[in-house]
């Protein structure tokens, strides 16, 4: 009775045309978990490919998180993390997640579920089935005949409107007033519009009386469900399991609890500014307590869908992380899946499911519940151990943005060098290698600033001569070489007596670990000329000293280079540092 009341509801919703001039008493009693206009939020697409941003409607989305924007600089640095080795993080950490979140006492699934259940006036386990579904081939109980269908059709594909019509008219005795609008109702076979039917009679309001007549019809209905449910498990147990599905479970499911979750798949797509993500999730929920001598223990199975979006966020100027949006749960379907008996565990051939309108209640219900919770909600706090650092260098993001490559973020740089904070001019930085997973980029600014320091505090005196570099440059050279030039201004007794020249080969083998840089370079050799040539031999030993001490401020300047922070779940390891043609440092695996 109260199936088919449901279903003539629902199908009026649909069509826009419902007349509530008298509402049935089973909906009088469901509980009000449902807004006005109830919006079950959109999923995403089932395809891995994951096309498009999902659709989500019903409770309200959080604000979306900008992409991160510091403080105003030009770029010197900047870390990547490829899209890949997202999905892989993501992959490892959300389903354990998600299977607490289903399972969080406050969403409370199970408690739920009891609840609605109570509410009907009739509880029995029959009563709760989707008979529709069943009588429609669903679950392969091969009892669609009675709704016009073909012995050899497949049960998997829906029933034509025409099909679903014609059976449940033979439900409705012939003459028997109403009848006309009841099948106008379920004239779906020749219209687009389902339900256009009330649009020509007079209303479902007219049509409870039909539905009051046909009990005895659904009566007999339900005793076929239960027959070929009760035909197809073993003679030892057709009994007690007669018994059960005419049984009264309201005791039972009060008592109903999440036992096992199970994440089944997890889509991901990393877009534009945010990572989409899709899980399909089955849930076990168990009644506690013996329902009787022989069967045990009575399961619910509930198909779900868990979608969220994730974007970047950060709570200070040097870390970026992941912030969980919008996360929404749509309980899709819900069955009863299994009966177990004390000697053996015996499963149901089929799933039986349940009326569908309590997946759409439950849905609305623990996302309000999950709305509300403190507790319930993925956090992805491990993704970056967020920290404050110092070093040589101080840096500050300037932007952090996802797209389908992956996640980008850029540093304004700062030199924290003799005692003062100098910063460092940005450029365009050289792209990230070809299939980089992880990838470190800084600038070569950062190397001619620490050059720059070393050049204005590299003067020496050496009797009646003073030396000071006066000009300074580098340049890349093959093998992952460095040439430093400096022209030196040679003084003598205060006035000037010759310029000297110097280039410096410095060899690269530093490599990166842990967000660590582990310096490795070494002066390979260095070449002098003098202007003019007769004071070479006056000036080669002040022009010995100002290179050795050059060099060796640069060397211990080198060793305190630090490098962004960058992901603290994904760094590079023993990663070579690459001077490029641009004298930008770039490593990557």
């Amino acid at each position: 009775m109260w199936v088919l009341q449901a279903l003539a509801i629902m199908l009026s919703i649909q069509a826009g045309t419902l007349d509530l001039v008298e509402t049935p008493p089973v909906v009088a009693s469901l509980p009000a978990v449902v807004p006005g206009q109830l919006n079950i939020p959109s999923v995403l697409p089932s395809s891995p490919d994951l096309k498009g941003p999902p659709k989500h409607q019903g409770t309200p989305p959080k604000r979306p998180v900008p992409p991160f924007r510091g403080g105003k600089c030009v770029p010197a640095a900047r870390y990547f993390l490829s899209s890949d080795k997202l999905q892989d993080y993501l992959m490892k950490t959300l389903p354990p997640q998600i299977e607490n979140l289903v399972k969080c006492d406050d969403v409370d699934l199970g408690g739920m579920i009891g609840s609605l259940i109570t509410t009907l006036e009739d509880s029995d386990v029959l009563a709760i089935l989707d008979v529709t579904s069943l009588l429609n081939g669903g679950g392969g109980l091969g009892i669609g005949g009675l709704l016009g269908n073909e012995g050899n059709e497949d049960s998997s594909k829906h029933s034509s409107g025409s099909k679903v019509a014609g059976g449940l008219g033979q439900l409705i005795p012939e003459g028997l007033p109403g009848t006309d609008v009841l099948g106008g109702l379920l004239n779906l076979g020749g219209d687009k519009s389902p339900g256009k039917g009330l649009l020509n009679g007079n209303g479902l309001s007219n049509i409870k009386k039909p539905l009051d007549d046909i009990v005895e019809d659904v009566s007999n209905l339900k005793d076929t469900v239960h027959d070929k449910v009760t035909n197809m498990v073993p003679d030892t147990i057709k009994e007690p399991l007669g018994d059960l599905l005419k049984m009264d479970i309201k005791e039972t499911v009060l008592k109903l609890k999440v036992s096992q979750v199970t994440v089944d798949s997890t889509d991901i797509a990393v877009g534009a500014d945010e990572i989409q993500v899709l899980s399909a999730v089955t849930a076990i929920i168990e009644g506690q307590g013996l329902l009787g001598p022989v069967i045990n223990l009575m399961q619910f199975q509930s198909q779900m869908d868990v979608t969220m979006r994730i974007a970047v966020s950060s709570n200070n100027t040097q870390c970026v992380n992941l912030d969980v949006q919008d996360t929404h749960m749509q309980v899709k379907e819900m069955n009863i899946q299994l009966i177990e008996t004390v000697k053996e565990t015996v499963p149901l051939p089929v799933p039986l499911p349940l009326n569908s309108v309590i997946p759409v209640l439950l849905t609305a219900k623990i996302n309000e519940n999950m709305e509300k919770s403190n507790s319930c909600a993925i956090v992805l706090n491990d993704f970056n151990n967020c920290k404050n650092t110092s070093g040589l260098f101080s840096y500050q993001v300037r932007t952090a943005k996802m797209s389908p490559k992956g996640l980008s973020i850029l540093y304004c740089v700062k030199a924290n060098i003799g005692n003062k904070t100098v910063p460092v001019p940005g450029g365009r930085l050289p792209p990230d290698p070809k299939n980089a997973s992880i990838a470190v980029t800084i600038s070569s600014s950062t190397l001619k600033t620490l050059i720059k320091h070393v050049a204005k505090n590299s003067s020496v005196q050496m009797n009646d001569l003073e030396a000071q570099i006066t000009y300074i440059a580098l340049a890349s050279q093959e093998n992952n070489t460095l040439r430093v030039l400096y022209k030196v201004d040679i003084r003598k007794d205060g006035e000037e007596f010759a310029t000297g020249e110097s280039k410096l080969f410095i060899s690269h083998g530093s490599k990166i670990s842990n967000s660590t840089l582990t310096p490795d370079i070494k002066l390979i050799r260095s070449e002098h000329t003098v202007v003019p040539p007769e004071a070479k031999e006056e000036v080669e030993s002040i022009m010995s000293e100002v290179t050795k001490k050059a060099w060796s401020s640069f060397n211990e300047l080198y060793k305190k280079m630090n490098i962004p922070e960058g992901v603290s779940s994904n760094t590079l390891t023993n990663s070579n540092v690459k001077l490029l043609r641009s004298n930008d440092l770039q490593a990557a695996s």
